[in-house]
Parts: structure tokens; sequence; C-alpha cells
């Protein structure tokens, strides 16, 4: 999926950088877990926690990092006679009832009442009736939670597929791109069995993680001023199908409960310096970008301050070259790692 900030292209020098400090441990905890590709990553080696405050990465943790392997379906199976998957993504959508208005397709999708178009009508009609159905399958107890995570992730995983973006969901493109053309099939995704009792949560991270413990801490917060919440607001809407009241040419939800105080230059260093100090950790582990609104020393100040300061270490990463123009390069752009050691009562 395509993320801000995504560390897919980073997973192997972070796993170096907590080998050469880290002398063991085996609880590892993502506290802004995103498309929970960190989190996915380490759990054949570790415990998981992970955690973050938008729902649709909560689904995809759900389904991939606390559930240890694929659903059966059985009671599902039984009633409907094949597998979900093969079921939803065969589905003529021209002959089929909807329990309820199609939310996704009135709302971002070109017709009579709306001209977004996030997605081709045929797409969006597939998501609502794909999110009824699984709504409705589990009100009838035919899905216990892990089944019905485990089919949300596999439509949450499929819509960037089909959506007509550049990136984000901030805007949708003017014209259709090609990627939107496709069909829509839910994606089966690989699930690590590492035969441990992992756990996600959806929640504040400055909150969380007053009740949390464990060996290693990895933080990867947000690094600027752009908010994630308005970026993946359909991503959210389709996780929660909660059909919520919506604004602007974008077709926004509210979402002044998801505002992270890490966007915020006014209040970011204070919030970094709470999670720092209330973490009950022995192994903290910063990602942060080189284009951050903290700065590196404002960084080693606070892990200093509740960490060891003999343990400090930080390492610079190449993350990716940043054009201006098309073929013009304007700068690095470099991912920084930071380790400190924390002993807490």
């Amino acid at each position: 999926m395509r993320f801000i900030g995504s560390k897919t292209p980073l997973l192997k020098n972070i796993e170096e950088f907590i080998n050469e400090n880290v002398d063991n441990g085996k609880s590892f905890c993502d506290m802004f877990s995103g498309t929970s590709t960190v989190a996915r990553y380490f759990k054949k080696d570790y415990e998981i926690i992970s955690n973050d405050l938008l729902y649709f990465s909560y689904v995809l943790q759900k389904a991939t990092v606390e559930n240890n392997s694929r659903p059966k379906y059985k009671k599902l199976i039984k009633s409907i006679g094949l597998d979900p998957f093969k079921f939803l993504n065969n589905i003529d959508i021209n002959n089929v009832k909807f329990n309820n208005n199609p939310y996704v397709y009135e709302n971002y999708s070109p017709n009579p009442k709306s001209d977004r178009q996030y997605l081709k009508p045929d797409n969006a009609l597939r998501i609502d009736y794909i999110r009824q159905t699984l709504d409705s399958w589990r009100s009838d107890n035919l899905l216990n939670d892990t089944e019905y995570f485990y089919l949300l992730a596999g439509l949450i995983e499929a819509i960037p597929y089909v959506s007509n973006i550049a990136g984000t969901y901030g805007a949708y493109l003017k014209h259709w791109d090609k990627r939107a053309l496709n069909k829509l099939n839910l994606v089966e995704l690989d699930v690590t069995n590492n035969n441990k009792n992992n756990k996600c949560f959806n929640q504040d991270s400055n909150k969380l993680i007053k009740k949390i413990s464990g060996d290693i801490l990895y933080i990867d917060p947000p690094y600027n001023s752009r908010q994630y919440a308005p970026n993946y607001h359909l991503l959210e809407t389709i996780s929660k199908y909660d059909m919520p009241s919506i604004s602007g040419k974008t077709g926004l939800r509210d979402y002044q409960d998801l505002k992270s105080k890490y966007c915020s230059k006014q209040n970011v260093l204070k919030t970094f310096d709470q999670l720092i100090k209330n973490a009950k950790f022995e192994n903290i582990i910063v990602s942060y970008s080189t284009e951050g609104i903290m700065s590196v020393d404002e960084i080693k100040r606070v892990l200093i301050k509740y960490g060891d300061s003999k343990t400090y270490r930080m390492k610079k990463l190449s993350y990716r070259r940043y054009k201006h123009k098309p073929g013009i390069i304007k700068h690095d752009l470099n991912e920084l790692l930071f380790y400190v050691s924390k002993k807490y009562a």
C-alpha cells in the first residue's frame, strides 16, 4: 500500500540497527504502526505490540499482527457454499441487493448525487456490497472477529489498486488513472505465525504508553504538519463504514479527534518528551526524517534526559532523492535512526 513515510525500503536497515544496539529482547512494540509494515516484518523475531490512532491501520494490524493464521471460515463456508474471497471477488455487481444505501458509491464516485471521482462506479458499488455483506455475516454470527478483520483488511489493501489518486486521498485526479480502471479484488494477506500472544491497539500513543511495557519500543511518529487522517479519510470511512457526515470537494469526514500533536511544531517536543518519559521499555528506537519538525539535537536531548547517555546512537540512512522538477534533484532525503537504553522502575 502507498503510504506517507512507508518504511518498507528500510526494513533491513532498521533490523541491522536494532541488532547493533540490542543484545536481546523478546517483545517489540510498533507504536505508530501505519500499514503495519514494521510490525509484520519483526513478527518473525518477537512478540508484537502494535498501535495506531487510525482505525484502518488497526484493521490491518488485527488481520496480520494479532492474528497468527489464515482463517478457515468453516461456519460461513457451510452457509454460502464456498470460500468468501471467491464469493466476493466474483459477484455480479449488477445483480445484487444492498442492505442499505451504497454510501461509497453515492459519495466517492461519479453519480447523480456526486461528481467526486475517487473510484469508478462499479468498484465503489463493489466496496459497498462487500462492506454491507461483511457486517451482515458478522451480525448473523457467521464470522468471528478474526475472520471479519482478515476479510476487511483484504478489502482495505485492495482499494489503493483501484483508487484514482496520486498517492493519498487528500485529492482525486481529474482524469481517470489506468489503475482506477482495474476491477477491485480482495487481497489475501500473508500472515506470519510466531506462536506468540501478539496484541494490537487503536489508541493515542501517549495514553497507551502508560499501560504497556516490553523490551524494544520502535517509535515512528508523523514528522511534519501533514495530518494522516485527512490524507487517508476514505480508507478510514470504508473501514468503519459509519456513513459519516462529510464536507468539501473531497468529501472529508470530521477528523478533529484524530489530529496528532506530533504534526504540530508547538506541541511535538512536549508530546515526544512525555512519550519517552512514560515508556517502560529497556530499548528505544526512534525513526525520524531529516525533514521533520523536531531537530536532531531536540530528539537527542529528550532521549538522553530519560535514557543512558552512554548508549545513545544516531545513524543516517538515505531514504530517497527528492526532485523539485522532473530531472532536477533538489536534495537528498534521509531517515534518522536513534537508539538509547532506558532503565525504568
